[in-house]
């Protein structure tokens, strides 16, 4: 999002998977750094996990390994710039064509805040993928896929 609204010239089209205009709030990305920090990435693996995938899904294990496996200085990075995204407001500068993809059961960001950030772009359109949580694209890849191509056709 943020490169639709920098540099629009950049972009044909775009596709949101399970966006939000912010993600949560600096207090709870702190306590997660800290967290990170003091006990590192197994403490945190089965709660981001239950935000990454539906209680149906069978390959947890498989990302389980690669997130308890990601340095936890490169994890910490990652949430110290999540602490500080925040596009409020500015989502209407976007010009491309574009699709948001929600995941219906996505904690992180349901359908709900989903269809806002499509709301405030102008003609976009929404899509939610049944028994999918915030990695929709790995949960449901074929309905993903299939979404993700319709708007690149």
């Amino acid at each position: 999002m943020q490169l639709a609204i920098a540099a629009p010239e950049r972009l044909d089209r775009l596709v949101l998977a399970c966006a939000s205009a912010r993600f949560g709030d600096p207090q709870g990305w702190d306590e997660r750094i800290a967290l990170a920090r003091r006990e590192g990435m197994e403490a945190l693996a089965d709660v981001v996990l239950l935000r990454w995938f539906t209680p149906s899904f069978e390959d947890v294990q498989r990302f389980r390994e690669m997130f308890v496996s990601t340095p936890t200085d490169v994890y910490v990075a990652y949430c110290e710039l999540l602490r500080e995204y925040d596009l409020r407001g500015r989502l209407g500068a976007i010009r491309a064509p574009t699709l948001a993809i929600a995941g219906a059961e996505d904690p992180t960001a349901p359908p709900e805040v989903v269809e806002s950030v499509a709301a405030e772009i102008p003609g976009a359109s929404v899509v939610v993928i049944e028994r999918a949580a915030h990695l929709v694209n790995v949960e449901r890849a074929d309905e993903f896929n299939q979404a993700l191509l319709g708007h690149l056709a």
